[in-house]
């Protein structure tokens, strides 16, 4: 499940699938981050970013820090169509559960470098040449903000992020595995939380 995934479609309780808001999920072996930003509105906006544990054939993701805190837990069944990765769970709504399968493929070339990164109040997950970083600074005035990037010969560039013109600082483009931690342009020390290959 490592690497960088987009979702192509969920049905919600029965319906045909459809897709209305750019999924993005970035996992680390075990850290990952998340935005869910809607083509049109803010309905279905989210994102958050934690931990993600494995008990086949389980998925489930802890937030840390989150958008909108859920009240739900967040598993998922794993199962494979190909290379899509197929995602069966339900959740609580209008007094009943309601199921929902969601189809994810992988970014392409996602499965490369992967990194996480924390500091208080702040996720970064690096997969290839995809990265997301999330910071709540909610709690000492400031603002939730989440960036997805992407990289090329010129460096990191946003691809999409919450708000409009969110500030958050990218990863390093190289870094040391044996590095603990690393100051990024946001002036903040983030801890070097894991660092692998695909």
């Amino acid at each position: 499940m490592q690497g960088g995934w987009v979702r192509n479609g969920i049905s919600v309780d029965g319906a045909p699938p459809a897709e209305d808001v750019l999924v993005w999920w970035l996992q680390a072996p075990s850290k990952h981050c998340d935005l869910r930003l809607p083509y049109q509105g803010t309905d279905g906006l989210m994102s958050f970013a934690g931990t993600t544990t494995w008990h086949d054939p389980r998925l489930t993701w802890s937030p840390e820090l989150e958008l909108d805190p859920s009240v739900f837990e967040d598993v998922g069944v794993i199962t494979w169509d190909g290379a899509d990765m197929i995602e069966t769970g339900s959740y609580a709504g209008a007094g009943r559960d309601i199921g929902y399968v969601e189809r994810w493929q992988r970014l392409p070339g996602s499965d490369a470098e992967l990194l996480a990164l924390s500091r208080p109040g702040g996720r970064i997950v690096r997969t290839g040449p995809y990265a997301m970083t999330i910071v709540d600074a909610r709690p000492d005035g400031g603002q939730f903000a989440a960036v997805a990037w992407t990289l090329d010969g010129d460096g990191w560039s946003v691809h999409h992020c919450w708000p409009p013109g969110a500030a958050a600082a990218p990863p390093p483009v190289q870094l040391d595995p044996a590095t603990a931690t690393v100051l990024l342009a946001d002036g903040a020390e983030w801890t070097v939380d894991e660092i692998a290959t695909g």
